[in-house]
C-alpha cells in the first residue's frame, strides 16, 4: 500500500525513463508519458530539424503546458508516476542559457513532486533517433542541469542505479 504522491522519473535523453515506466503495471500506480515525442514529431513534421535548439521557449511552452495537464490531471491511484515533469523544461531552457519565463519558475516553485527518481546517463543503453537529437556528452550536461534545478526548487534527487530494467523498477517500487 503505497501513500498518496506525484513521483517524476528524470534523467538525460536515452536514460532507460521510457522503457522503464512501460514496465510499471501496478494497481496503485498511475503512468503519464512523455509528451515532448508527441512535440518534437509535429514540430519536424512542420519542417523543424531541432525545434528545442530552433524555437526554444515555444517548444518549452508547449511541453510545459502538456506537463501540467498531466500534473493537475485526476487519478484514482494513490501514486502518479511521470515520465519527465515540469522542472525539466526550466532545467533545459537553463542548460541552453535562455531566460525562464517567470511564471513558469512561479510554476515550479509552487508546483513540486514527492519524490524524484533520476536516471543517470548510461552510455552503454544510449542511443539518438529522430527525435532524440542529443550526443551522449549533451545528454551527460543535461544530467547535471536537471539534478540542480531539481534540487534548487526543493526537491532531493534519488538516483536510479545503472541495472536491468527489472532491478530499477524494484528500486523504485520500494522507494515510493
Amino acid at each position: 500500500m503505497f501513500e498518496k504522491q506525484k513521483v517524476v522519473l528524470t534523467g538525460s535523453p536515452a536514460s532507460g525513463k521510457t522503457t522503464l515506466l512501460n514496465r510499471v503495471n501496478h494497481p496503485e500506480i498511475s503512468c503519464f508519458e512523455e509528451v515532448s515525442r508527441a512535440v518534437i514529431s509535429a514540430s519536424q513534421a512542420n519542417g523543424a530539424q531541432r525545434p528545442f535548439l530552433e524555437n526554444p521557449l515555444a517548444f518549452s511552452e508547449a511541453i510545459f503546458e502538456n506537463r501540467l495537464h498531466d500534473y493537475f490531471k485526476a487519478s484514482n491511484t494513490p501514486v502518479q508516476l511521470y515520465d519527465r515533469g515540469i522542472h525539466d523544461v526550466v532545467a533545459y531552457l537553463y542548460e541552453l542559457g535562455d531566460d525562464v519565463p517567470c511564471g513558469m519558475e512561479e510554476d515550479c516553485k509552487n508546483l513540486t513532486y514527492d519524490k524524484v527518481f533520476i536516471l543517470p546517463p548510461w552510455e552503454a543503453i544510449f542511443e539518438q533517433d529522430e527525435q532524440r537529437a542529443e550526443n551522449f556528452n549533451e545528454a551527460k550536461k543535461l544530467h547535471n542541469a536537471l539534478v540542480e534545478t531539481y534540487n534548487a526548487f526543493g526537491m532531493k534527487c534519488i538516483e536510479v542505479p545503472r541495472v536491468s530494467v527489472a532491478n530499477r523498477l524494484a528500486f523504485i517500487l520500494k522507494n515510493l
